[in-house]
């Protein structure tokens, strides 16, 4: 028999195995699982997963095989631009007979990256019938462009001069902006580190303002995300909707002075500055969050419940819904084996406003959406992209369309890329064939600028003739590219301008309008409203800029028509002293006696 003292030993290694063995397990299981963490650390973990899944969407994009083929081989581009617009689209005045579904673009080019070759011939056709043809030329540092029906020689300047010289050819800036290939570099993005810092500022910010009381859980719950059934764990943050916004407001403060994020801002205004933005972004960006933060402390008010909601699948973050009383935002992020999807959308309760915009990427194909839901109205907006390899073509198609209660707009391109062993002869090379500015003294060049100046004018006045510029504007302000104020955001304006402008507003004036006409007359202005005075008991005044508006005070306002819709009103506008611009519209509630 084993003696006593042995038997208690083996008994307490025993006992000390087992419980070593109880404590690796759960420290094993507390740091592979969330079996033992708490509500609080899971909703902090998961909400903090956002920035890795969304970097995770967008991996850093490698040049495939065939892209590294174009690099190293010439090769031929065709590529074919076409636009459908319809009006009335399901009505008895369905109307496709805009004359941009006449239009066609056609581009040839060839080019040999290797010996920094590039030529493109792009002709612009109405019912397959050429009314313009452009081509352009770049070989090594010297580039060119030349207008085959209206003069046989290239114009030819080297590259740092060329844009400055030809911009002298044309009345419109585009002829100069053709001629330059420019790089703008790499879009300002945040590094890892400075993701990591941003998002520890602002969890921690959040972490310190709540307790654990504030977190709940939900096990085994179910949602759809595109149309698939996603089995979830769900982490929430419940807090009054004056708390959250007192959380917000903190967070909205040090994001204006937020030395990373300024920086960027300030990346992105020099990588915009061959655009020429006039707009100083970080003064735009603090005034909107000061906008932003003015806005909340005015309706700050209410113990209504507001929530943060975060759903995990299999550890990873699939959702997130920030809930108020005003507002709801949803974000979803699903990366599957061959699929990738995101989406964030955005509904104002009050106003039944909303907007979703979606990514979605499945093998080679690449789509973008956008809807704005707006007074029951919806405008929705597609970008899809795709692209086909096969030995040494590729084929590539963008299709964007454009959809709203009445309206539809499709643009397709098509281009096909063939790698070829023979391209071109580089046709700049022999001397007959260009006349080189940057060679020329200054008053031979102004005499041939000048005369290259008139032929481009009469070809400017065959296409203006042929190409029905009321009609295409029609389809860019239908899609939204431009606006009824485009001409203004230049320094100056003319006389015909003011005119134009004021009376966009003029036209609304009335009197005993009804709340369902003001509603309407908020929409038409919309794109000018900055702010709104309360002038009297029955007086109110809408103040209006050419060059900017405030979404938020359309937001505000319409929300007040809507709630006030008993109300008729008479309507005049207010002009500046000083510009003879309309400067406001004067709303004046009927007393009835």
């Amino acid at each position: 028999m084993m003696p006593r003292k042995k038997r208690k030993i083996i008994l307490i290694v025993s006992i000390i195995s087992i419980v070593a063995i109880i404590a690796m397990t759960l420290i094993f299981l507390y740091i592979t699982t969330d079996s033992f963490k708490s509500s609080r650390t899971l909703f902090f973990r998961y909400i903090g997963q956002n920035v890795e899944n969304w970097e995770a969407m967008y991996p850093e994009k490698e040049k495939n095989e065939y892209e590294k083929l174009l690099e190293q081989n010439k090769y031929t581009t065709d590529t074919e631009v076409t636009v459908n617009y319809t009006e009335n689209v399901g009505t008895d005045l369905e109307n496709k007979e805009n004359v941009i579904n006449q239009l066609k673009l056609e581009v040839k080019g060839q080019t040999d990256n290797s010996k920094q070759y590039n030529y493109q011939d792009i002709h612009l056709l109405k019912n397959n019938e050429k009314l313009s043809e452009l081509e352009y030329i770049q070989s090594g540092e010297a580039c060119g462009i030349r207008f085959p029906d209206l003069f046989s020689q290239y114009l030819v300047a080297n590259r740092e001069e060329a844009k400055e010289i030809l911009l002298k050819v044309g009345e419109e800036e585009e002829i100069g902006n053709c001629i330059e290939k420019i790089d703008f570099g790499d879009f300002p993005t945040l590094t890892k580190a400075e993701q990591q810092t941003v998002k520890n500022k602002y969890l921690n910010l959040l972490n310190q303002n709540v307790s654990d009381e504030n977190f709940s859980k939900q096990k085994n719950q179910t949602i759809q995300i595109d149309g698939k059934t996603i089995n979830v764990n769900a982490y929430s943050l419940t807090l009054t909707k004056e708390k959250m916004n007192h959380i917000y407001l903190k967070m909205l403060e040090e994001i204006k002075q937020d030395e990373i994020i300024l920086q960027k801002i300030d990346d992105l205004q020099t990588w915009l500055e061959p655009y020429q933005v006039e707009t100083n972004l970080k003064e735009k960006f603090v005034q909107n969050i000061d906008d932003l933060i003015e806005n909340i402390t005015r309706n700050n008010i209410g113990q209504e419940k507001a929530q943060i909601t975060v759903y995990e699948n299999y550890h990873t973050t699939v959702r997130t819904v920030i809930e108020n009383p005003d507002y709801e935002i949803t974000i979803d992020l699903l990366s599957l084996l061959e699929e990738n999807y995101a989406q964030i959308s955005y509904q104002n309760i009050k106003d039944k406003k909303k907007q979703v915009i979606s990514y979605k990427k499945e093998g080679e194909q690449i789509s973008i959406g956008f809807e704005n839901t707006q007074r029951e109205k919806t405008k929705k907006y597609y970008f899809i992209s795709n692209q086909k390899v096969s030995g040494n073509q590729c084929v590539k198609n963008k299709d964007f369309l454009y959809e709203d209660d009445s309206n539809k707009v499709e643009a397709t391109m098509k281009q096909e890329i063939n790698i070829v062993d023979i391209a071109e002869e580089d046709v700049i090379q022999k001397e007959e064939n260009f006349i080189n500015l940057s060679d020329l003294e200054e008053e031979q060049l102004q005499a041939i600028l000048e005369q290259a100046k008139a032929k481009v004018s009469e070809e400017t006045a065959k296409i203006k003739e042929n190409v029905k510029e009321d009609e295409i504007q029609k389809v860019f302000k239908v899609v939204g590219l431009i606006r009824e104020n485009q001409n203004f955001e230049g320094t100056g304006i003319t006389e015909t301008e003011k005119k134009r402008f004021n009376a966009k507003f003029e036209i609304l004036q009335g009197e005993k309008l009804e709340n369902e006409a003001v509603l309407n007359l908020i929409d038409a202005i919309k794109d000018n409203l900055i702010d709104f005075e309360v002038v009297s008991g029955t007086e109110l005044k809408l103040k209006i800029d050419r060059l900017r508006n405030k979404e938020e005070v359309v937001t505000t306002l319409t929300t007040f028509m809507e709630e006030n819709k008993k109300q008729n009103y008479n309507v005049r506008v207010d002009y500046d002293e000083t510009t003879g611009l309309v400067s406001g519209i004067i709303l004046t509630r009927v007393v009835e006696e």
